[in-house]
């Protein structure tokens, strides 16, 4: 088989050109409102009232961002679960099928948009919204005792900066924490991170109508067998484990990482291999 037949750079731009002209409304509207939508979410759980001094637990830092963050995680899923639309309808799907590229363009111009320009948009789209919402939040902040302006609203609502989610704390010394970002573990995380968003992508071929919900279900359901069988692990391993409880011993194996840690970043890092094949031969399957 010639090079040419299986990945083509000239027909690969000609697909991202022709999805954008076809899809450019749609994108335009999904970017406008996770915006809106992310700006909303930040400002909303940002603080406007301040009373008495400045505690560690009053302040809005990185344990307040990481949540929303992740929340806003689920909408890129969405984002990322729905790739393929015209699969979604037999008229569609043999117009689709007859573009004339090849199976790995298709996949590929998906991973493309889908991936790295949705993913690499919220991160952008999610900082800018963060540097707003505290801006705005500053600037309206009152103290409750004189219903004045706070003067130190600014120490009240940190910066975010994408290394909060990452960076982690260590009491080494008494009354000392140190601050490190575990090199081996966020990566491991990110490719988990990844691989469920893979899972969502490839899975969603093998549904004709309701891709998105029935790959969702179908990822809750495989979740829900593994707890069932570490379940039934602590059980054999675990005499004293009672009902559904989960009997997990964690144990640091190699420098700072545990064996809980290990174990997740070995199923980010493998997931992929298998699922992104997945995909690719059961779209080759319908162009067959």
């Amino acid at each position: 088989m010639k090079t040419n037949q299986f990945f083509s750079f000239q027909r690969f731009c000609l697909l991202l050109r022709s999805d954008l002209l076809i899809n450019y409304k749609r994108y335009s509207l999904i970017i406008v409102g996770a915006f809106i939508m992310g700006f909303v979410v930040l400002y909303g759980n940002m603080p406007k009232l301040v009373y008495g001094e400045i505690h560690n637990w009053d302040i809005f830092g990185s344990n307040k961002y990481i949540p929303i963050f992740l929340a806003s995680l689920l909408a890129l899923g969405v984002l990322v679960g729905s790739s393929f639309p015209e699969l979604g309808s037999k008229v569609r799907t043999a117009n689709y099928l007859l573009i004339p590229s090849s199976t790995f363009e298709k996949l590929c111009s998906q991973i493309f948009i889908r991936f790295i320009c949705g993913g690499g948009i919220f991160l952008v789209l999610f900082w800018i919204d963060a540097q707003l919402a505290r801006s705005i939040s500053v600037m309206q902040m009152v103290d409750a005792k004189t219903n004045l302006h706070y003067a130190n609203a600014e120490l009240v609502i940190q910066k975010f900066n994408y290394g909060m989610i990452f960076m982690q704390k260590i009491a080494r010394y008494p009354n000392l924490n140190v601050e490190y970002y575990p090199a081996f573990g966020t990566w491991g995380v990110s490719m988990l991170v990844i691989s469920v968003g893979l899972y969502l992508f490839s899975v969603r071929l093998y549904f004709k109508k309701l891709g998105l919900v029935k790959s969702t279900i179908s990822l809750a359901a495989l979740f829900f067998i593994l707890f069932l069988f570490m379940v039934i692990y602590s059980h054999i391993f675990y005499p004293n484990t009672k009902g559904f409880e989960v009997s997990l011993r964690e144990y640091t194996v190699w420098n700072i990482l545990s064996n809980i840690e290990i174990w997740l970043c070995v199923i980010g890092f493998v997931s992929p291999l298998f699922l992104l094949p997945m995909g690719y031969f059961k779209l080759k399957e319908k162009q067959v």
